[in-house]
Order: C-alpha cells, then structure tokens, then sequence
C-alpha cells in the first residue's frame, strides 16, 4: 500500500501545524468509516431502512446521543460499476476526529447489542480511513457521489496535489461548478492488493445535479490555469464507482 499510514500521518499533523497561515486551505481532515454489506437471506432495502430509523433515534438519546453527537450516517446504493454483486450498500458514518470516532466505537461495542442482532446485513469489509475536503457542494448536502482509486504523479507531495486541487475547485466554483470533493486515504480494513495513494471523491446534492455539471461547467472549463496547473502535476485514477447517498442521521 505504499506507505499509505505514514502518509496519512504525516499529512495530517502538517495540516494542523501550518493551520495558523492565512494562505492555507481551510479544510482539516477527518475521520470516516465504510461498512461494505450485502443482505442476509430474505432481507432487503426496506428491511435497512426500517434498522437505520431505530438506529437514528437510539443513537439520538440519552448516553448514546452524547457518544454519537459528532457522528453523521448515510448509506450508500450502488449505481454504476463491476462486480456490483458483491455489495448491496455502504453504510458510511463521518466524525471530525479519532476522539470522536471511538467514543462512538466504544459505545456501540459496550450498548449495541440489541440492534446488531437485528441488522439485516452482514457486513464484509469495514474500513477505517482519514479524509480531507477539497470543497463543498453549494447547499452542503450529498445525493451522489463517484469515487475513483487514484496515484500521484512521479514525485509528488500529498500537500502540494491537495493544495493544486484545492486552488483548483476554489477557481471551478465560480465558474458554476457545483460539486463537492473530498480526498480519502484507507487504513485499517483495506484489501491487502490496493496499490493506489488516495481515493477521490466527486459529489453533488442530487444525482440530477451530476449530470447538470457536466453541461454548466465541465464543457467550459478547458481554458483554467488552475485545472492546467493541477494536470501538470500528473497521476492517474482508475476503477470508478458511483452511490446514490440516502442520509441517516
């Protein structure tokens, strides 16, 4: 994986040591953890949503609420790509940093019992991962999202493609450009035979706005120093997959 944790680390202590310089981008990293399930036998869509509403609300009250007050869930449904049997959905919950995350980790190990015997998934692959983002969508809401597995480009340094990226989307905003980014590096759960640095993630707030991008924006944007700047840098992405994002709490 390429000294993927190392990466990950230093990135992320970079960011919070350089946070006072005005000129930086403003967005800090974070914490986000994807739960890869497929349904038990006779269980379907109606059966999880059913689970995630009994979830919002214990997680809502009491004891549980304090513990998952920075916690925010969706679930992801697969739309475009391969091997598509092998998921029915992703469970996807957000936190704004290690301290938070397992609090809520530590919680539902110690509380949630009652609900996991009634979780109608199996969940196959849970991976822990650090994101940061590049920027948000106008109304701060996701419907649809694409991520791709992506490589920097020979020698290039995590801050200075975020920094290109993150230059980039600012200048792609007022162009009309609507969409939200957000960089991912995977940890713990990670398949043994991922060979990429990063996960991109491209999203919007409805799946209808997706398409709206590509006519409002991306047709006229061949033209940006930005976008020159950051194709520069080289790199590559591959294995695109896109999710219809259902919110949950």
């Amino acid at each position: 994986m390429r000294k993927l944790l190392t990466l990950c680390l230093t990135f992320s202590f970079a960011v919070i040591a350089d946070d006072h310089v005005e000129d930086k981008p403003k967005y800090e990293p974070n914490k986000a953890e994807y739960y890869i399930s497929t349904f038990k036998e006779g269980k379907d869509m109606d059966d999880m949503m059913r689970w995630s509403k009994e979830w919002a609300k214990w997680a809502s009250k009491g004891d549980a609420g304090e513990a998952f007050k920075e916690y925010r869930a969706s679930m992801l449904v697969p739309m475009y790509g391969n091997n598509l049997n092998s998921v029915d959905f992703i469970w996807l919950g957000i936190t704004p940093n290690p301290e938070e995350q397992y609090k809520g980790n530590d919680y539902w190990f110690t509380n949630g019992n009652a609900l996991l015997k009634k979780l109608p998934v199996n969940n196959n692959q849970v991976i822990d991962t650090w994101q940061r983002t590049v920027s948000e969508t106008p109304d701060g809401n996701a419907g649809y999202v694409v991520y791709s597995d992506c490589k920097l480009g020979e020698d290039v340094k995590m801050a200075d493609f975020y920094d290109a990226y993150f230059a980039y989307a600012e200048a792609a905003k007022k162009l009309g450009d609507v969409a939200g980014r957000k960089l991912i590096w995977p940890g713990a759960g990670t398949r043994s035979e991922w060979d990429y640095d990063f996960v991109q993630a491209v999203f919007t707030s409805t799946i209808a706005d997706y398409g709206k991008n590509w006519v409002n924006f991306w047709e006229n944007s061949e033209d940006m120093p930005e976008l020159q700047a950051l194709q520069a840098l080289g790199g590559s992405c591959a294995n695109e997959r896109t999710f219809g994002v259902i919110p949950v709490k």
